[in-house]
């Protein structure tokens, strides 16, 4: 059953009318969270280097995430594990897929598995719950940055509604 847990995921897509180099730009850029994400406090980075990359993510309720990128493929995106700092770990997928002078943006995310129910019954939470919670919330994630990509302004705090769990 962990198996069969482990390869469910959701993911938000939105296409955004600019050349995915600039998309780039703005995914590469320090505390790019702020600039976009609807529901960040703070984005600092910790470590930044060619071997390892990792970040502090504050959400406006102060739970604190760190993510960890193992995977930076400029230009067209980067994997990292994104939890607690020694708690469990998401796997997150940011893909960019250039068509024409246009991006396709794709945020995958493989929610961690928890222990704390049977395998039955934490599927059925990921699948009535969880999944939906964590789409509601990457769909504003993709809202922020077409926003702030299309206006040039940095997207205000819940500004797409909010989040029960990082509000």
């Amino acid at each position: 059953m962990q198996n069969k847990l482990s390869n469910l995921s959701v993911k938000s897509e939105v296409k955004l009318n600019i050349e995915s180099e600039k998309v780039w730009d703005l995914l590469s850029k320090p505390s790019h969270l702020e600039l976009f994400h609807p529901f960040c406090k703070s984005h600092k980075l910790i470590l930044w280097n060619e071997q390892k990359k990792i970040d502090e993510l504050i959400y406006l309720n102060g739970l604190l995430f760190e993510r960890n990128i193992y995977n930076w493929q400029k230009n067209s995106g980067f994997e990292l594990y994104i939890g607690k700092k020694g708690g469990k770990k998401s796997k997150v997928e940011w893909k960019l897929k250039s068509i024409n002078e246009k991006t396709i943006l794709i945020i995958k995310v493989n929610p961690y598995i928890s222990d704390k129910f049977s395998p039955i019954i934490y599927r059925l939470l990921l699948i009535t719950y969880i999944l939906p919670s964590l789409k509601k919330y990457l769909n504003n994630v993709t809202k922020g940055i077409k926003f702030y990509l299309e206006n040039g302004i940095v997207v205000k705090n819940n500004q797409f509604g909010s989040h029960k769990w990082f509000s």
